[in-house]
């Protein structure tokens, strides 16, 4: 019986050892990451006259959601107004489909999944949940920034600005939490350890429990919506504290050494990768005695888009990193990180742009306008636009010149033209709805290179073009603000004013019906 068990037990070593030995040559196996590429045109989403960039993206439901923002591609286009819109690609990049943007959309917002749901966050607390189905957004009263959680934890954070960054460790066992004055771009769980990344740091938190725990007012809930900050965070602002927290487990030298900026970190099994640029290098290391190995070295280096300004690369399973990148103004894509799988989406546009018309032809749109103004419709504006090489365009402006009464009950037709390299003239019409007639107009020149000077000439040629079409002298000149001597001219059925910007460097004209 003895010499049975010792058989045993000497059975259960042998395989304990072959097993720990595969353990460990698994463990040290070297690692080997697999790339793809895709490649996507967007020129159909830079028409007319746009220029495009990529905000927020994230892979939910097995495509990619992108939010991009437009802008015009010259300096005036789209000046008081943004256009974002989102696009949907699929996994092999073979199909896109544009999709409803979020409303109230800014520059200023998180794009994330959360529990299986794509939601959307703007500053001011504004949030809209992705209603498949119905392909439309839905608003949410209330969204708190969870960026991470597990069965143990929670973690909420929030960007105060100049008030400070805070992440709170919200225990889901006894509801207590507790605060650290650190704002990660990604949080990693091994184990029992979480690790912290932001672009100088790697840390490692062993124990959130040895945070400031809350009291009542520094409770993550109670910070939200707008009265906190003259209180909660400038409280918190003052308190600094490191409890919990283990160094960096890299050292300043070495990042300060090559300029290494960690982008972000995801984990698989129990090993934790680092995703960094170098200055002359994008790679994938893991951590070693207080160093970085090099697994996977990008054939290019990449520059990411706001890393740190969102949550879109928070809220993923622990072995995927996704993040943007651009490259120069009219490439741009992402690194999508599955695993030791690498998927890279390169995405581009073609500018579109004007022809140079050589002529401004200010003085002949001006006589034009003013001598069929009893019957200008946007019939004749055609004509009219025809005979400039001008382009109609979509119209974002929201035009404080022209009166309410005629804004609202009307449509707009805006049209640019590129004069030379540098001059550039644009129209908006403001058409009746009932009738076509126009209502009125506003024009714009400007100079499309914001690092040169107009030429006073340029000022005083559009003023006595316009004396010379009106037939008469300013009947009021008034100080408007930005050192701007508005000169006005009015009709019995028309009013117009001239604004010489000369601090900016543009022009603006600004024609309306008497009623």
């Amino acid at each position: 019986m003895k010499y049975s068990v010792h058989i045993r037990i000497f059975i259960f070593a042998i395989l304990g050892c072959l097993v720990g030995s595969c353990c460990r040559v698994q463990r040290f196996e070297p690692r080997e990451f697999f790339i793809s590429n895709d490649t996507l045109c967007l020129d159909t989403y830079a028409r007319p006259l746009s220029l495009i960039s990529l905000k927020h993206a994230v892979k939910y439901n097995g495509t990619y959601k992108c939010l991009f923002d437009k802008t015009g591609a010259y300096r005036g286009m789209y000046d008081w107004g943004r256009e974002p819109f989102m696009l949907e690609i699929s996994d092999n990049a073979k199909a896109i489909r544009q999709l409803p943007s979020p409303d109230r959309f800014i520059i200023w917002s998180d794009f994330f999944v959360r529990s299986d749901t794509l939601f959307w966050k703007n500053q001011f607390e504004e949030a809209s949940y992705w209603e498949e189905p119905t392909a439309e957004w839905v608003p949410v009263k209330l969204l708190p920034d969870i960026v991470y959680e597990d069965p143990d934890w929670q973690v909420a954070v929030r960007n105060g600005g100049e008030f400070g960054v805070f992440t709170w460790f919200i225990d889901r066992h006894s509801d207590n939490q507790y605060i650290y004055p650190i704002l990660p771009e990604r949080i990693n769980r091994i184990d029992s350890t979480f690790y912290l990344t932001d672009k100088n740091s790697i840390m490692a938190l062993q124990n959130p429990r040895q945070g400031l725990l809350c009291d009542s007012d520094l409770r993550y809930e109670n910070t939200l919506g707008t009265e906190y900050r003259n209180s909660t965070l400038v409280r918190l602002n003052a308190t600094m504290w490191s409890n919990g927290f283990q160094p960096s487990m890299l050292p300043d030298t070495l990042l300060q050494t090559d300029s290494i900026e960690l982008i972000t970190s995801f984990s698989i099994d129990t090993t934790l990768f680092t995703i960094a640029n170098a200055k002359d290098r994008t790679f994938i290391a893991t951590i070693t005695k207080e160093d970085l190995k090099e697994e996977f070295v990008f054939s290019e280096k990449f520059e990411f888009v706001d890393v740190s300004e969102s949550m879109d690369s928070r809220n993923q399973q622990e072995s995927r990193a996704l993040l943007k990148y651009r490259k120069g103004k009219t490439e741009m894509g992402l690194i999508d990180v599955d695993g030791y799988s690498v998927r890279q989406l390169h995405m581009y546009y073609n500018p579109d742009t004007l022809t140079f018309s050589g002529n401004d032809h200010f003085l002949m749109v001006m006589q034009l306008i003013k001598n069929g103004w009893d019957t200008l419709s946007s019939h004749t504006i055609s004509d009219i636009e025809n005979m400039t090489g001008s382009r109609e365009v979509n119209s974002l402006i929201l035009n404080g010149y022209i009166p309410d009464s005629i804004k609202d009950r009307s449509i707009r037709r805006r049209f640019i033209q590129q004069v030379d390299s540098s001059l550039v003239f644009e129209r908006s019409y403001w058409i009746s709805e009932d009738n076509e007639t126009v209502l009125a107009c506003f024009m714009d020149l400007y100079l499309n290179d914001v690092y040169k000077e107009m030429l006073p000439e340029m000022f005083d040629y559009v003023s006595d073009s316009i004396k010379d079409v009106m037939e008469c002298e300013a009947y009021r000149i008034k100080q408007v603000p930005r050192n701007c001597l508005m000169k006005s001219w009015d009709t019995p059925t028309m009013v117009l004013e001239y604004y010489p910007y000369r601090s900016e460097d543009n022009i603006r004209i600004a024609l309306w019906r008497k009623q």
